[in-house]
């Protein structure tokens, strides 16, 4: 038996839309995946600090807001990583001399050696996954995330 506000409306319950459960699918991906980071790369480092250990290897002295934007994070999320990651003595936080409110992120010696001992693992795991994507599907999937989360992001800022 149907609702009355949804009888007629096969596309409301999902049964012509393709895109219907795709939020636990993601949920489901990022289960699967940080399980298989768990076990494959690191238990001690999650997906998201190795991002930010290695934006900070590739591009030393980023800002605070500059990492958190090429790594897709929101501000207060920017914030819990680079604090655990500073607990842990990965990164040294100093402050701008010419902007106070600037905070420059720099790699610890015991950051480069997470990110050098744990890069090969990261890189196996991103070939396992992915390796079934052809090159074209990888940046596809990659490109529509990002459509996606922008499109939700603009919609977001738009309401009053």
């Amino acid at each position: 038996m149907t609702t009355p506000e949804l009888e007629g409306t096969p596309e409301a319950l999902g049964e012509a839309d393709p895109t219907w459960g795709f939020l636990a699918r993601i949920r489901r991906l990022v289960q699967v995946y940080g399980a298989a980071w768990s076990a494959e790369v690191s238990s001690e480092v999650t997906a998201v600090q190795f991002g930010a250990l290695a934006g900070l290897h590739r591009d030393p002295g980023q800002d605070q807001k500059t990492l958190a934007a090429r790594l897709s994070m929101d501000k207060a999320t920017a914030a819990d990583v680079v604090k655990r990651m500073t607990q842990r003595g990965l990164v040294q936080v100093l402050r701008d001399p010419n902007d106070s409110r600037r905070k420059v992120l720099i790699l610890t010696d015991a950051g480069r050696e997470v990110v050098h001992r744990i890069a090969p693992r990261v890189d196996r795991l991103r070939r396992d996954v992915f390796g079934t994507l052809a090159p074209a599907e990888q940046k596809a999937f990659v490109e529509t995330i990002d459509r996606l989360v922008l499109q939700i992001e603009t919609r977001m800022e738009a309401r009053p």
